[in-house]
């Protein structure tokens, strides 16, 4: 009864309230968990605008940082590292981008070169690799679809083996005493089967019966003799299989827990037999339950312990999410280990989601979020809306389990999404399932044990740069002026007497130029070239990619698209903008050139920006391949940027285009149009035949017209350039591609009709935007999102977007 009361009224506190002046062995496992989890520890999850893109699209994204300690916002963190990975773990690309406030958002463009098949994206930072643990974010299988490929080029499905383990809960089954064990099946892509069957001893006599709901977990009670083998019997498809249990041992101790049929307690059952209790006389366990760096360790004189413990420990007491609960014996050894999840309601925000009065190419959308209470709050929202015949997007992520539930287990996790969405009890069953059948903790007591971690990474705070100027050393007066128009900079820095400088912890955006000068006494000094090199902008996890689902990614046929662009070029119910753009007849530079009349002119007005927001977007989309050159291309003097005509050339002729930027030609030196917007550009004219030019047209041309005050894209040499290498990633803006205007099956099975990563609700919960009216009559809205407070949002809603 004493330790029942002490159980009963357990709380959770990272302080040791032992008054002895010896330290115990109970306090110095309460000092071990928390030295162990005291470092501040970064959770990231990527809420994407779909699940399945074409090799011709964009894939979106939006990030978010949790700190796991705290249960809020990771505002901490700066700099973090994106990579899209092939199903082999090769890394395609690896960009870095700039959070704030724990968030974060951008975009990957897919080769066009790019094999069908399923893709992974991993997010981390540099801070992550100070840990034992595994602490990146990987996405669930990303599918692409390459229009170019054939059905003949897939690969024939095979058949799915499966695997069936039964495991006694807490880690051990002992003899006799009735041990539970938690029943998984699942097939090589991870994938649960529902299964029937029965136990036997090796009698053949039934002893109990067994079945598996849907997501391949169940759970049964064996009471279990000693040296005795107990078997399975089971079916699937209609051919018989048989499976042994594991051996009961001899001694030992086993633990059941209830934790779903009272709302308000949460019941553990320590089960032992008499060999053991005899065997342990006079010694003292401790009962360790904790999330992190919050613990509470009780002891537990054996001698007062029956071979039936039941316990009781209200909810209340237990932290919101993943409690791993252990058993150690006197000497510190874990016997047990089980964890449970207490779901806390109150930290999962809902939302409602109206459509305004649509206009004729605008539909207005209300937000509104709220707390379980229906109070209102401000929330940080990412939100997708796609047709409701959508194939593109699957269930199998969400922010909740992200951040509560993933970060603590070891196994792939089935539909995760699955456990937070209409909470009632059967769900907090099955997710009880699911903890019993994961063994034990990604956090094992080996390296629990060793303590506080060795912090040997660094915690990235943007971007550095340090250089050298060739002047005699302990000069005095001199300095070097930075100076950048795309990063808005303009700092000077000290040379020191080894002749180094510095300029720390800048947002320096990707592929921007940089400019140096060498000041002496304010004076510039133009023949002294300062040699400069980025720092913190390559980092690399140290954890290799692990891929789990062999069958999934490497035999599962794709061929759900080699009729994209030959369905028609109907769209009845579907009207997109860019179709109307072309067909503007006021192209004012339409005849200011000869050749343009033979070109696709494209006037710059807000419904074009819609879709695209860089020149290269548009270049991209009409007949060109766009290609922005890695660093070490770059490095080579190859230039940043390459445009080539996607048609057959004249052989041995140039297959690189002829640009001219008002009037004036610039040849192939595209570098001029990296990162240029829309904002300032009137009109463009694109002929990948180069009608008019002769042979110097022959790969095709692009005449880009200016607004009236644009700026100069003219190279001037007015100070040492310097081009940013893996720097931040500038987000693109969401547009819809205009190859789904071909096809209406491909549009409302694949389309994003809508993303909109960055969204604030007001202290009132609400927020109003608008998107454009595609004429899609059904959607559903993807909403993910978390508030200052580390409230969590996740909902698939549907919404009729037109009456």
């Amino acid at each position: 009864m004493r330790y029942l009361l002490l159980l009963i009224c357990i709380t959770f506190s990272t302080q040791s309230t032992n008054g002895q002046n010896t330290i115990s062995i109970k306090e110095t496992l309460t000092n071990t968990y928390t030295d162990y989890f005291n470092t501040e520890r970064e959770t990231i999850y990527l809420h994407f605008n779909k699940n399945t893109f074409f090799n011709t699209e964009p894939i979106w994204f939006k990030g978010y940082v949790f700190d796991k300690k705290n249960g809020i916002p990771f505002i901490s963190t700066t700099n973090v590292y994106v990579s899209l990975i092939d199903a082999d773990g090769n890394e395609i690309t690896n960009k870095l981008f700039f959070a704030q406030n724990g968030l974060f958002s951008g975009s990957f463009d897919i080769e066009s070169s790019i094999p069908a098949g399923y893709y992974f994206i991993k997010a981390y930072t540099n801070w992550m690799n100070n840990f034992v643990e595994d602490e990146s974010y990987t996405s669930s299988p990303i599918k692409i679809l390459n229009t170019a490929a054939s059905k003949e080029q897939d690969k024939k499905p095979v058949v799915a083996n499966f695997d069936l383990q039964f495991l006694p809960e807490g880690g051990h089954c002992i003899s006799g005493v009735t041990n539970t064990f938690g029943l998984k099946i699942i097939d090589c892509n991870s994938e649960g089967l529902e299964i029937e069957g029965v136990i036997k001893d090796s009698k053949g006599t039934l002893l109990t019966n067994f079945k598996s709901n849907a997501l391949g977990l169940g759970k049964f009670d064996l009471a279990m003799e000693d040296q005795e083998i107990y078997t399975a019997y089971y079916s699937i498809d209609g051919e018989e299989y048989t499976l042994q249990l594991p051996i009961s041992e001899p001694q030992g101790y086993t633990i059941s827990i209830n934790n779903y049929t009272n709302k308000t307690t949460t019941f553990v059952s320590l089960k032992t037999n008499a060999i053991t209790l005899q065997n342990t006389a006079g010694k003292t366990y401790y009962l360790v339950i904790n999330q992190n760096n919050k613990v509470s360790v009780v002891n537990l004189k054996t001698d007062e312990l029956t071979t039936n413990n039941t316990i009781p420990i209200s909810n209340k007491n237990l932290i919101s999410g993943v409690n791993t609960i252990s058993l150690f014996d006197d000497q510190l050894h874990p016997i047990l280990e089980r964890m449970i999840f207490n779901y806390d309601e109150n930290s999962i925000l809902k939302s409602n989601i109206f459509v305004g009065k649509v206009t004729q190419d605008s539909i207005p959308i209300n937000l509104r979020t709220y707390t379980n209470s229906n109070t209102s709050i401000a929330t940080n929202l990412s939100i997708a809306i796609l047709p409701k015949e959508s194939i593109a997007y699957s269930k199998k992520e969400d922010i909740i389990s992200a951040f509560i539930l993933k970060p603590y287990l070891k196994g792939y996790i089935q539909n995760p999404h699955y456990y937070f969405s209409n909470i009632d009890r059967l769900k907090k069953y099955d997710l009880d399932l699911l903890l019993l059948t994961q063994g034990w903790s990604k956090y094992t007591w080996e390296n629990i044990k060793t303590g506080a971690q060795k912090l040997t990474y660094a915690f990235d705070a943007g971007l550095s740069i340090k250089g050298t100027v060739n002047i005699p050393k302990n000069s005095q007066g001199y300095s070097v002026q930075l100076f950048s128009i795309a990063n808005n900079l303009n700092e000077i820095a000290q040379i020191d007497k080894d002749n180094m400088f510095y300029f720390n912890n800048f947002f320096l955006k990707d592929s921007a130029q940089l400019n140096f000068t060498v000041l002496k006494d304010g004076v510039i000094m133009d023949k002294i070239k300062p040699f400069a090199q980025l720092t913190d902008n390559n980092h690399r996890l140290k954890y290799k990619f692990k891929l789990q689902n062999q069958c999934r990614i490497t035999n599962k046929t794709i061929h759900d698209y080699s009729t994209f662009l030959t369905d028609g070029q109907v769209l009845d119910t579907i009207s997109l903008a860019y179709k109307k753009t072309y067909k503007v007849s006021n192209l004012e530079h339409e005849k200011s050139y000869i050749a343009n009349v033979y070109s696709k002119g494209i006037k710059i007005d807000s419904i074009t920006k819609r879709y695209y927001k860089y020149v290269l977007d548009i270049i991209n989309s009409h007949g060109f391949a766009v290609d922005e050159i890695t660093s070490a291309s770059i490095k080579s003097g190859k230039g940043m940027v390459r445009i080539k005509n996607r048609n057959p050339v004249t052989f041995m002729a140039s297959n690189e285009p002829l640009l001219v930027i008002d009037d004036s030609p610039y040849g192939n030196n595209y570098d001029v149009l990296l990162n240029m917007t829309l904002d300032d550009i009137d009109e463009i004219y694109i002929d990948p035949n180069g009608n008019g030019y002769g042979a110097r047209g022959g790969a095709g041309v692009i005449r880009v017209y200016r607004k009236q005050g644009g700026r100069n894209f003219n190279k001037k040499n007015v100070a040492h350039e310097f081009i940013v290498n893996h720097g931040f990633s500038t987000e693109k803006k969401f547009y819809i591609p205009q190859f789904y205007s071909l096809s209406k099956s491909n549009f409302l099975n694949y389309v994003t009709i809508d993303w909109h990563p960055n969204i604030t609700t007001d202290d009132n919960g609400r927020a109003t935007y608008s998107i454009f009216n595609t004429n899609t009559t059904d959607a559903i809205a993807i909403i993910q999102g978390f508030s200052a407070d580390g409230k969590l949002l996740s909902e698939i809603k549907e919404i009729k977007l037109l009456e």
